[in-house]
């Protein structure tokens, strides 16, 4: 790995732990879709703007040209074998994304195509070094969504890991059942505010849960599934679903449920 840190103007205004979460997913990303006895370059620099630039660049498996646009969508990744090969389901960049976006920041990449690597850049605004550690708290991004007590019912293991951990790092309080037994004891348990449940699940569905869940607390479900026709969210609404969302989830349209919610 090679690192080259150019950067004059590199005090940045951010929250420290989001963006360590952004370097971690990019640097993670060229590791694990770089072969061993490949090369990574890590580059800091200032735009013509004074701006802070990080790129990091590699050789590995590269990203099709035609695909690039659609990257940083959540569920999305380059090629539809990575998460085969390497596992996942693309949800790193799209939060990587967010992130950024909350600092008003930018995030590109750039790949000639299949194996020929990738470069990613991101680019913050820069402070003066003498800015007071006062007025960088002060310009923090702010969680401005109301934290959410969420029972998350999912019975794929990387779906589940992956959006407890995009959820918990937008605040919310996630517990996980992986069938419908385990989430009727949980709920027996503790009190929620909302209940995500896939449909189909190993010893039931998420029509059982949802049914039994409102009989005991009032609570907002929403289903998260691969079913979208009308008569599936005719049958949802049955069971006692407030809101449909079909997979690939659009991180957005769950952000602005849970906004909902919380209002």
């Amino acid at each position: 790995m090679f690192v080259r840190l150019d950067a004059e103007e590199y005090h940045i205004w951010a929250d420290s732990v989001r963006i360590q979460q952004v370097f971690w997913n990019l640097i993670n990303n060229a590791v694990k879709f770089t072969p061993p006895g490949g090369k990574i370059e890590i580059w800091s620099s200032n735009d013509d703007c004074g701006r802070f630039q990080l790129q990091i660049t590699d050789n590995g498996i590269g990203i099709e040209v035609e695909r690039q646009a659609s990257l940083f969508r959540p569920f999305e990744q380059a090629d539809p074998s990575a998460s085969r090969q390497f596992g996942g389901l693309g949800l790193g960049l799209a939060i990587s994304k967010h992130l950024v976006d909350l600092h008003r920041g930018a995030i590109d990449v750039q790949s000639r195509g299949r194996s020929y690597g990738a470069t990613f850049e991101l680019t913050l605004d820069a402070v003066a070094n003498h800015v007071e550690k006062s007025g960088v708290n002060s310009q923090a991004p702010q969680k401005q969504t109301k934290s959410l007590r969420i029972l998350l019912v999912e019975d794929h293991g990387d779906t589940r890991q992956t959006l407890s951990r995009l959820l918990t790092h937008f605040g919310h309080q996630i517990s996980v059942a992986d069938n419908t037994q385990s989430a009727l004891a949980i709920v027996q348990s503790q009190q929620f505010d909302v209940v995500l449940s896939d449909i189909g699940l190993p010893d039931g569905t998420g029509y059982d849960v949802i049914s039994q869940v409102k009989r005991k607390q009032p609570i907002k479900a929403v289903a998260i599934t691969g079913f979208g026709t009308d008569e599936d969210v005719r049958r949802g609404k049955q069971a006692g679903f407030d809101f449909h969302l079909v997979k690939p989830i659009d991180f957005h349209e769950l952000r602005t449920v849970l906004d909902q919610v919380s209002a």
